[in-house]
């Protein structure tokens, strides 16, 4: 596992100008929408705000896991995969924190660092181990949907890039990463809330930034790892044996 986490993390030359590229999108991203929000909104509406987003574009990476393992389905390569030493879980977790670690921790940084001195933010020490707890959940409920959404496009076929574009779309917006459920109509923030993409990002950020968050939000995230999990298992097994017939 470490090894595959190791040569994940390993950048060529080549691509440098792309990593650079998304994290510098990440870093303007995140002074924008705090610039406009630190002028339009007063108090501490404006702090929760651009408190938000800061820890949503430091950790952008790990809001959204998304691993090869789609690609791999689709194309038929997952069947070298499954000839390594190691479980596809562990290949594919690892794989995919080998790649985001890095640019996650350069960009994270960044814009912590711009977020303290032009904002005057600040972590609440007290609230690191929730958040940790919270983010994990999030990061295992990723996993999972990217699991599943992976083997179902197995049964898409050639749509493998329409269906990708969708997916990132929606958790985008449904996630609360881009777009904060505070700024949205209150009734709205409760049903948001309980959708699954929100544990991915809003509730982690929440725990970190808000007050008022609660073990309730650990009770939702628990509910949707433990409902993905059921829907994961059974739809897992029925993919191997669908590629097993088709030949990998």
């Amino acid at each position: 596992m470490w090894s595959t986490l190791r040569l994940s993390a390993y950048v060529p030359r080549s691509e440098w100008f792309a990593q650079a590229m998304s994290i510098f999108v990440r870093i303007i991203t995140f002074l924008a929408l705090a610039g406009v929000w630190a002028q339009a909104g007063t108090g501490d509406g404006r702090a929760y705000l651009v408190s938000y987003m800061a820890i949503a574009q430091a950790l952008g990476f790990l809001l959204q896991p998304t691993t090869a393992m789609g690609d791999d389905l689709a194309n038929g390569t997952v069947a070298t995969r499954m000839l390594w030493p190691m479980s596809l879980v562990k290949y594919y977790v690892s794989q995919w924190l080998g790649h985001v670690i890095v640019p996650s921790l350069i960009s994270g940084c960044l814009i912590l660092m711009a977020w303290h001195i032009a904002w005057s933010g600040s972590v609440q020490m007290g609230r690191i181990p929730v958040f940790s707890v919270s983010l994990l959940l999030g990061v295992i409920i990723g996993i999972e949907f990217d699991f599943i959404f992976s083997m179902l496009i197995v049964r898409v076929e050639n749509e493998t890039w329409f269906a990708n574009a969708v997916r990132w779309s929606l958790v985008a917006i449904f996630n609360g990463s881009v777009i904060p459920f505070v700024i949205l109509p209150e009734s709205w923030q409760g049903v948001l809330r309980w959708q699954p993409f929100a544990s991915m990002a809003s509730i982690p950020i929440d725990s970190l930034v808000s007050s008022g968050f609660s073990l309730s939000s650990l009770a939702i995230q628990l509910i949707w790892v433990v409902v993905f999990t059921l829907v994961c298992v059974p739809l897992y097994r029925a993919t191997w044996k669908r590629i097993t017939v088709l030949g990998g």
